[in-house]
C-alpha cells in the first residue's frame, strides 16, 4: 500500500489527478448552476467565482510543472481564458446588482464554465502535442520560428475564437435581434437559397484538392464553419414545421396526394404535407453529397448528428409543451413513438446516403476494425544498390532504399491498435504530461486525441471530459430555452447534439467499437478552426438568448434522468471494458465470435530490413502481440558500478541515473548497439516487453521502476577515461582491461575516427526527392524500379493483398542502420608477435594444446568466443588456424589480455566475465551467471620466465609491444599488466596509414596509465 501511495504522490499519476480535480470542480459547479434559474456571483472568492477560476489553475498546473519550454507557453493560456470568461460574465449578467452579488442565469454560467475549461484543456494539449512536442525542449528553444508556425493554427486561432465569441456577446443585447426575420414562413426561394448556403462551404475546398480528401479552401477549413450553417438552416426549417414533430402516422397526408388532379398538384401536396421531413433530409443530403464529393467522411457524421439532434429535440419539446410545473419529463417510450416517423424516414436515409458515398472508405476501415491486432507497426526501408539517377537525388549523408507498399499499408492500418495500446498503457491514472510513449499513436493530436489524453492523464479524465461536454450541450439548450422550439433553441440543440455525439463517436472509434472515421474530438483535438467554429456557435447561442423571455414565458425544463444516465454511462462503460480487456477484436468478417487475446503474449518478431522481410506474411495475433508500446514502456537499465544507464526507447537515447563518474552511453561504443553483444545475447531482456496486466492499468504508474536490467562488470570512471582517450587518437583503437583474479572486465572501449552524422535533411532536398519518387510500382523484368509514374495496379486501399505485394518505391535512410562492430569483442585482428608468449611457453609440437588452454581455438575459427564466463553472441573467437604457422593467429584483444593475466597470475588463466546479473522483464526473475574457475595455463616457473623475457618493465607497467602488417593495414599491439599484477590489458591501434598507426601507438602507454590508475 505504501508503494501505491508513493506512486500517487510523486509518480506521474499526479498529473492526471490534478486535471481530474479541475474537471470535476467545473463539472459539479456547472451541474448545480444548470438546475437553477439565477446565480449570484459576488467576486472571484464566491463559490461561483471560484468555479470560474480554480479549475483552470488545476488543469494548467501539471503542464506548467512539466518545465522547459512549457513554462513559456502554458501560463498565458489560463490567464487569457479566465480573463475572457470574466469579461463574458460581465456582459451576460443582469445590469443591476443585488445585495448578494451580480445575478446571472444559471445555464449561461454553466455554458461559460464548461466551454472555457474544455477550450483550455484543448489549448494545453495543443502546446504539448504540437507546439512543443518534445518535453525535453529547453526554455531557450521555446520561441523559435518552428514553434510559432505550429502555434498559429493549433493554439492562436482557438484563442482568437474566444475573443471573437466575447465580442459577439458584448454586442448581443442591441445588435442580435434577427429572430423576427426568421419567424417568417420560408418560401421556396428562401429554402433554395438556404440549401445553397449549406452547400457552398462544403464544396469550396474542391478546387484546392491535391489528390487526397479536400479539407480546406486555401488556409480556411470552410467545412467547419459549414457545420454551423447546417445547424442554423436545420433549426430554421424545422422551427416552422415543428408542430408535426409530435406523433401521428406517416400515411395521414397521402390522401391529399391521391386526390390531386395533376402530377404538379400531387407534388405540391406531397411537399406541403411532408416538408417537415423533406426539408431536414434535403439539408442533410446537400451536406452529405458535398462531403462525399470531397472524400471527407468526417463531416457526414456531424451532419447526421445535427439533423437527428434538431428533429429529436423538436419532437421532445412538443411533447413537453403541455407539461405542468413540477411534472416530470415525458417517458422515453412516448418520445420514441413520437419520433418514429422521422426515425424511419430519416435515420435509414442517412445511413443509406453515408454508405453510398463512402463505400470504399468504409470497406477499408471495416477491414481494420475487424481485427486491428493483425497489423505490424514497423515498416523499415530495404537498403539496396540504386541506379545513378536515383543516387544523385538522394540527400547528402543518406543512402537509397526501397519501401514496400505491403509493409507501409500494414503499418498504416495499425493506427487503431496503437490507439488502444496507448489507452491500455495509460490505465485509469495516466503516465504524465512529460511521457513520450504516446508519440507512437498516429494523429495523436487530432483523430486519436482521446487515446493520448487517456495515455497521459488517465481514463478517468476521458470520462470527465465526456461528462463536461454533455453538460455543455444541456446548458446550451437551457440557455436558449423559449416557449416554443425557436431557431436559437433548435440551433443550440443541433450544436449540442453534434458536440456530444461527436465525442462519443470518437471515443467509440478509439476503442474500436465502430470503425475509425477521422472525426476530431470537439474542443480537444488540434484544429484551430474547428475550435474557432464551435466557439462562434456557442457565442451565437448566448448572444441570441433573451433572459427576460425565458423568465416570463417558459417552464423550467425537467431533469431527464434516463437521457443523462445513458450519456454518462457510455464513456464509463467504454473505459471500464477497455481497461479490463484491451486486446480484443470483433472478428465478424471472419464469421467468428469476438476474440479476446491474452495480454501477456510475446511480441511478434519485427520485419527484417530486406525486401523479403518487408513482404513477409502478417502475424497471428493469437500467438504474438503487435503492441510495441509495451516494449517502449518497459524500462531497461544497464548498470555499472553505483549508477545505471536507462534506455528511452522513444528516442533510442540512454539516460544516466546515479553516480556514473561522467560516463555516457557513447563511452560504451557498439556494446549497446543494435548489433552489439548484449542485444544479440539477451534479446528477451533488450527487446522484450514486460507486458501490461490488469493491476498496472488499475493502479498508478510506478515511480522510477526498472523492468529489465543487465549489470555489467565495467568500472564507469575507467571506461569513460579509456573511451575519451581512444577518441582522441589519430587511428582506430580498441582497449580491454580485466581483473587477473576474478576475470571481471573493467574496460571495453573502442573508437574509429570518422565524420559526424549527417544531421537533418533540408526541406528542399526532401521535396526534390519526393517530387521524383511519388508512385508505387512493380519492378520490370530486369529488376529495375522506375517510380516516376505510379502503377495503377498497385492499390493501397484494396481488400486483396495481391494488389500490394511487389509494389515498391524509392526512399532513403541514414547509413549504418545495422550498427557498428564492437572493436573489442566483435572484431578479429592479426596477432603477429603479440602471441610470442604462447609460442615461448612450450615446444612447437605442444603449441595447439597450449593455445587451447588460453582460449584460442585451432582449425576452424567460426562461432562466438567460448572462453568467456557466460557466452556472448555477436563476438568472435580467437584462433590459431594452423599451429605450424603461428603467424596466422588472429583474434580479439580480450584473449591477449587473458594471456597477460595468466603470466601475472602465476599461470592461472581466468575466464573473462562482462555480465554479472540479468533481470528478465517478462518474469522479473534475476539470473546470475555461473562462475568458471581459472584454468591452469602455465606452470608458475614458466609464468615467471615469460614475465621477465616478454613483459619488460615500462614505468610501472609490464608491457609487450608488437607491430603487424597485414590485411592492407598496420596493427600495433600493447599488452601486459600492472606492476602488482592485479590488472591485465591489451590495446590495439590500426590504420591503413602506418604513420597514423605508429603515432597512435606512441600514445598508448599514456592512455593505459591514465585509465588503469592505481590498479
Amino acid at each position: 500500500m505504501s508503494a501505491i501511495l508513493k506512486d500517487f504522490l510523486i509518480g506521474p499519476a499526479h498529473d492526471g489527478i490534478c486535471v481530474l480535480l479541475g474537471l470535476g470542480w467545473a463539472g459539479v459547479a456547472a451541474f448545480r448552476f444548470l438546475l437553477r434559474q439565477r446565480i449570484l456571483v459576488d467576486g472571484p472568492r464566491s463559490p461561483a467565482g471560484l468555479a470560474m477560476v480554480a479549475p483552470h489553475v488545476l488543469i494548467a498546473l501539471p503542464f506548467l510543472l512539466a518545465g522547459g519550454a512549457y513554462t513559456v507557453w502554458v501560463p498565458p493560456i489560463p490567464v487569457i481564458v479566465v480573463t475572457l470568461v470574466w469579461l463574458a460574465f460581465r456582459w451576460l449578467r443582469d445590469p443591476v446588482a443585488t445585495p448578494g452579488g451580480w445575478p446571472v442565469r444559471g445555464p449561461v454560467l454553466a455554458v461559460l464554465i464548461t466551454a472555457s475549461v474544455l477550450v483550455e484543456l484543448g489549448a494545453l494539449l495543443a502546446v504539448r502535442l504540437v507546439v512543443v512536442p518534445d518535453p525535453r525542449t529547453p526554455v531557450g528553444a521555446a520561441l523559435t520560428g518552428e514553434t510559432w508556425s505550429a502555434a498559429w493554427p493549433a493554439l492562436i486561432q482557438p484563442l482568437a475564437g474566444i475573443v471573437i465569441a466575447a465580442v459577439l456577446l458584448r454586442r448581443r443585447r442591441d445588435r442580435w435581434d434577427w429572430r423576427a426575420a426568421l419567424r417568417r414562413t420560408p418560401r421556396p426561394r428562401d429554402t433554395a437559397l438556404a440549401l445553397v448556403a449549406v452547400a457552398v462551404p462544403f464544396l469550396l475546398p474542391l478546387p484546392f484538392a491535391d489528390g487526397g480528401p479536400a479539407l480546406t479552401a486555401g488556409p480556411v477549413a470552410t467545412p467547419e464553419y459549414g457545420k454551423l450553417i447546417l445547424c442554423a438552416v436545420l433549426a430554421w426549417v424545422v422551427s416552422h414545421h415543428s408542430v408535426r414533430f409530435q406523433g401521428g402516422r406517416l400515411s395521414e397526408g397521402l390522401a391529399d396526394v391521391r386526390r390531386a388532379a395533376s402530377t404538379a398538384n400531387a407534388a405540391r401536396a406531397l411537399y406541403r404535407n411532408y416538408r417537415f421531413l423533406i426539408l431536414p433530409l434535403a439539408v442533410f443530403t446537400v451536406a452529405a453529397v458535398a462531403s462525399g464529393l470531397r472524400r471527407d467522411f468526417g463531416t457526414i457524421v456531424p451532419a447526421a448528428l445535427a439533423t437527428i439532434g434538431v428533429t429529436w429535440f423538436a419532437t421532445r419539446h412538443n411533447l413537453d409543451r403541455g407539461r405542468l410545473a413540477g411534472e416530470g419529463a415525458r417517458r422515453g417510450a412516448q418520445l420514441t413513438a413520437a419520433y418514429r416517423m422521422f426515425a424511419v424516414a430519416a435515420v435509414l436515409f442517412i445511413a443509406a446516403a453515408t454508405t453510398l458515398l463512402t463505400t470504399d472508405y468504409v470497406g477499408e476501415r471495416g477491414r481494420v476494425w475487424n481485427d486491428p491486432w493483425r497489423f505490424r507497426w514497423d515498416a523499415p526501408c530495404a537498403v539496396v544498390d540504386a541506379p545513378p539517377q536515383v543516387d544523385s537525388a538522394v540527400p547528402e549523408h543518406r543512402v537509397a532504399c526501397l519501401r514496400s507498399l505491403t509493409a507501409d499499408t500494414e503499418s498504416e492500418r495499425s493506427q487503431i491498435a496503437r490507439a488502444i495500446a496507448a489507452t491500455a498503457d495509460g490505465g485509469l491514472w495516466g503516465r504524465g504530461v512529460r511521457d513520450r510513449v504516446s508519440a507512437a499513436v498516429p494523429a495523436g493530436a487530432t483523430d486519436f486525441v482521446l487515446a493520448v489524453i487517456w495515455n497521459k492523464l488517465g481514463g478517468l479524465v476521458v470520462i470527465a471530459s465526456g461528462l463536461l461536454l454533455a453538460l455543455l450541450s444541456a446548458a446550451l439548450v437551457r440557455a436558449a430555452a423559449t416557449a416554443g422550439p425557436s431557431v436559437p433553441m433548435l440551433f443550440a440543440a443541433g450544436l449540442g447534439a453534434t458536440l456530444t455525439g461527436q465525442f462519443l463517436f470518437v471515443l467509440a472509434a478509439t476503442a474500436n467499437v465502430v470503425p475509425h472515421t477521422g472525426i476530431p474530438a470537439p474542443l480537444l483535438s488540434r484544429g484551430g478552426q474547428s475550435t474557432l467554429a464551435i466557439c462562434i456557435g456557442i457565442a451565437l447561442v448566448l448572444a441570441t438568448s433573451r433572459p427576460e423571455e425565458h423568465d416570463q414565458k417558459t417552464t423550467p425544463a425537467p431533469v431527464r434522468v434516463i437521457t443523462g444516465t445513458v450519456l454518462a454511462a457510455f464513456p464509463v462503460i467504454v473505459v471500464v471494458v477497455l481497461t479490463l480487456i484491451p486486446y480484443a477484436a470483433p472478428r465478424l468478417a471472419d464469421r467468428r465470435l469476438p476474440t479476446v487475446y491474452a495480454q501477456h503474449r510475446p511480441l511478434c518478431p519485427a520485419r527484417t530490413a530486406d525486401l523479403k522481410g518487408l513482404e513477409s506474411p502478417p502475424p497471428d495475433p493469437a500467438a504474438c502481440s503487435t503492441d510495441l508500446i509495451t516494449l517502449a514502456r518497459t524500462r531497461l537499465a544497464v548498470s555499472l558500478g553505483a549508477g545505471r544507464l536507462v534506455l528511452d526507447r522513444q528516442s533510442g537515447d540512454w539516460e544516466d541515473d546515479g553516480d556514473l563518474s561522467g560516463l555516457r552511453a557513447g563511452h560504451l561504443g557498439a556494446l549497446l548497439g543494435v548489433s552489439g553483444a548484449l542485444r544479440a545475447t539477451y534479446p528477451w531482456v533488450m527487446q522484450a516487453g514486460a507486458g501490461g496486466g490488469l493491476r498496472e492499468r488499475l493502479t498508478p504508474a510506478p515511480y522510477d521502476r526498472i523492468d529489465a536490467e543487465i549489470v555489467l562488470t565495467l568500472e564507469p570512471r575507467r571506461q569513460r577515461v579509456a573511451a575519451e582517450a581512444l577518441t582522441g587518437l589519430p587511428a582506430a583503437a580498441a582497449f580491454v582491461a580485466l581483473d587477473t583474479t576474478t576475470g571481471r572486465i573493467l574496460v571495453s572501449a573502442s573508437a574509429t575516427p570518422g565524420p559526424d552524422g549527417g544531421g537533418e535533411v533540408p526541406d528542399t532536398a526532401k521535396r526534390r526527392f519526393d517530387d521524383r519518387h511519388r508512385g508505387w510500382v512493380r519492378p520490370d523484368p530486369a529488376g529495375r524500379v522506375d517510380d516516376s509514374a505510379p502503377d495503377p495496379d498497385c492499390r493501397r486501399r484494396s481488400p486483396s493483398r495481391a494488389d500490394q505485394d511487389g509494389c515498391v518505391r524509392w526512399s532513403y535512410v541514414e547509413p549504418g542502420g545495422a550498427g557498428s562492430v564492437d572493436g573489442v569483442l566483435g572484431r578479429s585482428y592479426p596477432y603477429g608477435g603479440a602471441l610470442d608468449p604462447v609460442r615461448d611457453a612450450v615446444p612447437a609440437e605442444d603449441l595447439a594444446r597450449q593455445a587451447a588452454r588460453l582460449g584460442l581455438r585451432t582449425g576452424g575459427c567460426t562461432g562466438p568466443d567460448q572462453w568467456m564466463a557466460g557466452r556472448l553472441d555477436a563476438t568472435v573467437s580467437s584462433c590459431l588456424p594452423d599451429p605450424a604457422r603461428p603467424g596466422t593467429a588472429h583474434g580479439t584483444p580480450l584473449t591477449l589480455a587473458v594471456i597477460a593475466g595468466a603470466v601475472a597470475n602465476g599461470g592461472a588463466a581466468v575466464h573473462p566475465r562482462l555480465v554479472e546479473r540479468v533481470t528478465y522483464p517478462a518474469t522479473g526473475v534475476s539470473v546470475t551467471g555461473p562462475p568458471r574457475p581459472p584454468a591452469a595455463a602455465f606452470p608458475a616457473a614458466t609464468a615467471e620466465r615469460l614475465k621477465a623475457s616478454r613483459y619488460p618493465d615500462a614505468g610501472g607497467l609490464r608491457l609487450l609491444t608488437a607491430e603487424v602488417a597485414a590485411d592492407g593495414g598496420t596493427y600495433l599491439w600493447a599488452c601486459g599488466f600492472t606492476g602488482g599484477g592485479r590488472t591485465a590489458f591489451a590495446v590495439v591501434t590500426h590504420s591503413p596509414d602506418p604513420a597514423l598507426a605508429r603515432a597512435s601507438a606512441g600514445l598508448l602507454p599514456g592512455v593505459i596509465r591514465t585509465t588503469i590508475g592505481d590498479r
